[in-house]
């Protein structure tokens, strides 16, 4: 069965958030529900490892700095901190990422959903940047993930051991809240005093009774 056809059959709902909003978190809980997700961001990360040819046009672009290599010299994974360094400085480095990346990733997600079972109710792709990707077009409906910016930024410098700095100009790359918010057609608010379980349910019974 092709991708087309199966994905008539199966819902698909986007996952998306800023940095440090906690999207994550939230499809975790999805799947405790018996939904399955599909990570992008995930998938990604393990393209470096899994595909030469990505992995070889990244060192090739970024320079061997950006690589990780095994004892007799072979490349084995790329450092996507040092990656991360070059990339959010200059927009045609990014250009140049994403057109690599996000093709091969969307291939992983078709072939990932047609091994999912047709009796499957709806699916979750999470992706950070599902809107500025185009991924959000393979969806039917879309979920928010937000949370305001200060508690984003302590998040992931907790998380990552990364300065402020920094996570404002990976923040700068992506869509503000009120953006995402306006295109998204659920948005689920995860800040420190907000209970996550009752909104999760709240959403996954709406969506059960629209697919």
């Amino acid at each position: 069965m092709s991708f087309k056809e199966k994905h008539q059959q199966i819902f698909t709902v986007g996952l998306t958030g800023g940095i440090g909003a906690g999207k994550s978190t939230v499809g975790r809980i999805f799947e405790t529900l018996g939904i399955p997700r599909f990570d992008a961001d995930k998938y990604a990360h393990q393209l470096y490892v899994n595909s030469d040819d990505v992995r070889m046009s990244v060192i090739e672009r970024f320079g061997e700095e950006v690589g990780v290599f095994n004892e007799a010299g072979i490349s084995v994974d790329i450092n996507r901190s040092a990656l991360a360094a070059k990339v959010f400085n200059s927009e045609d480095d990014l250009k140049f990422l994403n057109e690599l990346v996000h093709p091969a990733v969307r291939r992983g997600y078709e072939s990932w959903t047609e091994s999912l079972p047709s009796s499957t109710s709806y699916a979750i792709r999470e992706a950070a940047i599902l809107f500025e990707s185009g991924a959000d077009k393979g969806c039917d409906l879309v979920i928010n993930i937000e949370a305001k910016e200060d508690v984003r930024i302590e998040r992931v410098m907790l998380r990552d051991e990364v300065s402020e700095e920094h996570i404002r100009n990976r923040m700068s790359k992506q869509l503000s809240n009120v953006e995402r918010k306006n295109r998204a057609d659920f948005t689920i608010f995860n800040n420190p005093n907000d209970l996550l379980l009752p909104q999760v349910i709240e959403i996954h019974e709406k969506i059960k009774n629209r697919s």
